[in-house]
């Protein structure tokens, strides 16, 4: 059983290679794992997958190779030139554990660029068959929770130039039939992300589970972490200096914060990963071509003790870090903390913070503020997006900005606005805001509200909870050398999702009305019913007995009981007598046969009757027999 097993993986592994190979020498697959202890104690876990495919001329990729088929089907057949997709449990702290190119909001995010001339229909399209790869909600990001941001959510990936405000605009160019370069972005932060999402995604692993660090992936540990995010990632990069060979960069990332001092209140427990994952990990997966693990710890290096000796040592005075290659054999990292102290202070890691809250009183009018902290000692250029459902109305003149900074005017830090008015059931609410934030200061921008009346068929089944708002974006554009920065990509800080409670009807009162009319119904069925079918007959009702004459039954019935018991006796002496005479007298013998007959018959016919009937009519008759029988027998005496 055994060797037929191990017969098949290595046919498995053969067969992958074989189309490996044949799909040429542009396929690579490089997987990292950075572990971080953040100040509060908790440990973040960032797993990368990535993988590089080289395209051909036609920009058509023949062979997948390592790049699943499914994906690359859905990127071929809906014209995606960028992806971003993630699904999120929990919200990250930024106050706490600083920036990661890994934080994305609550629930489900997706934006995508297309180069495609009807993108609507393209957007559809790859909704639906991404709902059904991750088993996820995804074909709910309709029209009227999609839109299309102007200044936020800058590609990426290595693209050729484009004017951004004209490729993002609904296209004049798409109406001659020429392609251009569009964005689509959706989320839902309703949705719940579990492990029917995160079992699809690491199918779409070369080894999957089986071995490399995705091994370490136990869903129970990673569920119960503070923070959960799943990634898939899409984009092209380039290969030489001038761009000329191209190829496309698949990526996909899981971010989770454990915390392994839940159950305690020092450092003691050493840090290890088969006791952070409950798993060990196993050889690296046979199709990467690097498999690293990275350790970083805030403390000076005397501070810890790290098992095993690192492959590289970049560690710093704060700083320890160290990379470890992951070969053929089981690996295992170990840091033991000598201070065993824990601070409990919040620090302060993110020099840019953002709050975002509702304003207003009941359910009819309402405000949103949002608050932009600069901890810098230099303004900080940064664009804002915000989408709004169409539930809510809002209106643009209301729009105000307070800070702490001394300004000559709000002109000075809203450099540039675009907002796009919502309409009822087709598209939502956009703003966009391109600010300077000051130094040293706090920022607040507000905007009021109306609640719309939506039909009651529009309320989510749990009415009463209300509706969740989707985050807001700040994208901050840091400068070299200042605290949290990330690299790779411009970081996005992302606001708290808010929760807004409608007008709601009172539910009941259709359950009522159903009630009542069911009640009618039946009563008026009832009786039409009963008109028809009901028949009328007398009915003789017998009178009950009284006292007196119940007493009277009861003497009857006694006196009956003695009487047949002495008839008895008589009927049995007559009869003898009667069988005795038989000899004697023929003529009187026939007398006597019939009359003994009769005698039985009158017995039978008083059987038949009521018990006081029976006893009565048996008492005369058998008497009367008996004289019958004296006077038959005595002629022949």
């Amino acid at each position: 059983m055994l060797a037929g097993s191990a017969l098949g993986l290595n046919a498995l592994v053969l067969g992958l290679l074989v189309a490996g190979l044949v799909a040429g020498p542009g396929a690579l697959l490089q997987g990292d794992l950075a572990l971080t202890q953040m100040p509060d104690g908790k440990v973040l876990a960032e797993f990368t997958f990535r993988r590089t495919v080289r395209t051909s001329k036609h920009g058509e990729a023949h062979h997948y190779a390592l790049l699943p088929r499914s994906i690359g089907e859905v990127f071929h057949n809906f014209d995606v030139r960028e992806l971003h997709l993630t699904f999120t449990q929990g919200r990250w702290s930024y106050d706490r554990w600083g920036h990661s190119d890994l934080t994305a909001p609550s629930g489900v995010e997706l934006w995508t660029w297309f180069n495609s001339t009807d993108v609507d229909a393209k957007w559809k399209g790859l909704t639906n068959a991404l709902a059904g790869l991750f088993c996820a909600s995804l074909n709910f990001l309709d029209q009227t929770v999609t839109s299309v941001p102007l200044l936020s959510f800058a590609p990426e990936g290595s693209h050729p130039p484009f004017n951004r405000s004209t490729a993002s605009a609904s296209s004049a160019g798409a109406s001659h039939g020429q392609s251009t370069f569009q964005i689509r972005y959706g989320s839902l932060p309703r949705e719940a992300v579990c492990t029917e999402n995160l079992t699809p995604w690491a199918k779409l692993l070369p080894c999957q589970t089986k071995s490399g660090l995705a091994s370490l992936l136990n869903a129970y540990r990673v569920f119960d972490g503070n923070f959960q995010s799943i990634g898939v990632h899409l984009q092209p990069i380039c290969i030489n200096d001038d761009c000329s060979d191209t190829a496309s960069e698949y990526t996909q990332t899981v971010a989770v914060v454990l915390d392994p001092i839940r159950t305690t209140s020092t450092k003691g427990i050493p840090l290890e990963l088969t006791s952070l994952f409950d798993r060990q990990a196993t050889r690296s997966c046979p199709f990467a071509s690097s498999t690293t693990v990275q350790v970083n710890i805030p403390a000076p290096p005397s501070a810890v003790q790290v098992y095993p000796t690192p492959d590289t040592d970049s560690s710093t005075d704060t700083l320890v870090s160290h990379t470890y290659n992951v070969g053929e054999s089981l690996f295992n990292t170990q840091v033991t903390w000598i201070d065993h102290s824990l601070d409990n202070r919040n620090h302060r890691v993110s020099p840019i913070r953002t709050h975002r809250y509702m304003s207003g009183v009941g359910q009819e009018h309402g405000g949103i503020v949002i608050d932009f902290h600069n901890g810098l000692d230099e303004a900080v250029p940064a664009t804002y997006y915000e989408s709004i459902p169409w539930i809510l109305k809002l209106y643009l003149h209301t729009l105000k900005l307070e800070t702490t900074a001394s300004i000559g005017s709000s002109a000075d830090i809203i450099q540039s606005t675009f907002y796009q008015p919502a309409m009822d059931r087709v598209r939502p609410n956009v703003l966009e805001l391109s600010l300077l934030l000051p130094p040293k200061s706090k920022t607040s921008i507000s905007i009021d509200f109306d609640t719309a009346f939506i039909k009651y068929t529009e309320h989510h089944p749990d009415a009463n909870h209300g509706f969740e708002l989707g985050v807001g974006v700040l994208t901050a554009n840091f400068q070299k050398g200042n605290a949290g920065i990330t690299n790779g990509r411009r970081p996005r800080i992302y606001t708290e999702s808010l929760l807004v409670r409608l007008p709601t009807p009172d539910f009941s009162m259709p359950y009522n009305v159903i009630t009542l009319t069911c009640t009618l119904f039946a009563l008026f069925f009832g009786s039409v019913f009963n008109s028809l079918v009901r028949q009328f007959r007398p009915v003789r009702v017998a009178r009950p007995p009284s006292t007196r004459w119940a007493f009277l039954s009861w003497l009857r019935r006694s006196k009956s009981t003695t009487t047949t018991t002495s008839a008895s006796v008589v009927t049995t002496s007559v009869e003898l007598q009667a069988r005795d005479a038989t000899d004697e007298d023929a003529a009187g013998s026939t007398s006597q046969t019939s009359t003994r007959q009769t005698t039985v018959v009158q017995s039978s016919d008083a059987a038949a009757g009521s018990s006081t009937s029976v006893i009565k009519t048996t008492t005369t008759t058998t008497t009367t027999t008996t004289v019958r029988k004296v006077r038959a027998v005595d002629p022949s005496s």
